[in-house]
């Protein structure tokens, strides 16, 4: 059995070296040889998946010891098309024909502010206990160094009754961390350092958001436009 390169069509005769061929030659590629079978997602598809990753986000961030660290959130059944309309643009974005796996990464406070307009929610990174004035964020910057959120797109496939089933898991892994917040200006400079502060009104009081619903998909469409 030949396996071919998808990318450059050359072909091996066993698996493990195709494999090994796009590590070496392919290992930056972008290039998704299928990218004409895949349709194009409607809004409604787009806002149902990144409610998702809002979602399962927000719900590993808490507000103790137990919630610092390295999370990940699973997501089954992810269509391809989706995957691929929201982070092809990006500059991490790295697809491995071999694998049928996609890769994208988000560092610094450049990767939360880009991942705002991806998800189109401002405040995706944290969540707040009004009573408490605890936070829980996604931490991407502190005094030490930056960190990353990765997101991996596989092709699973699925064996019931002697039949095969194919679909796509994503996998998003990022750190964790919490502290407290208070309303003056001093400590309200050091959060900043950290991620991005919820609204303050006039009167010097914060704005507590609920995860859902956001604002609508307008200024996502407006980045896609500007972007092509």
């Amino acid at each position: 059995m030949a396996f071919i390169c998808k990318l450059c069509q050359k072909t091996y005769s066993l698996r493990k070296q195709v494999l090994a061929h796009e590590r070496t030659k392919h290992r930056n590629n972008k290039i998704i040889p299928h990218l004409h079978l895949l349709l194009q997602p409607s809004f409604e598809q787009l806002t149902t998946y990144q409610d998702a990753f809002i979602i399962l986000i927000k719900k590993r961030l808490g507000f103790n010891r137990h919630s610092v660290g390295s999370k990940r959130l699973l997501i089954n059944v992810f269509p391809e098309n989706i995957f691929v309309h929201l982070f092809q643009s990006e500059p991490s974005f790295r697809y491995n024909s071999a694998l049928r796996k996609y890769s994208c990464t988000f560092k610094g406070v450049e990767g939360e502010s880009r991942l705002k307009q991806i998800l189109n929610y401002e405040h995706w990174s944290y969540r707040q206990d009004p009573k408490t004035k605890t936070t829980g964020y996604v931490l991407l910057v502190n005094y030490e160094e930056s960190y990353e959120v990765s997101f991996i797109w596989m092709q699973a496939e699925l064996i019931e009754n002697n039949r095969s089933f194919q679909c796509g898991t994503v996998t998003c892994a990022f750190i964790t961390d919490s502290g407290e917040f208070t309303e003056n200006k001093e400590n309200e400079q050091l959060f900043k350092n950290h991620i991005a502060t919820p609204e303050i009104t006039n009167n010097n009081q914060l704005i507590y958001r609920h995860i859902l619903p956001r604002s609508p998909l307008q200024q996502l469409i407006l980045n896609q436009q500007n972007n092509k």
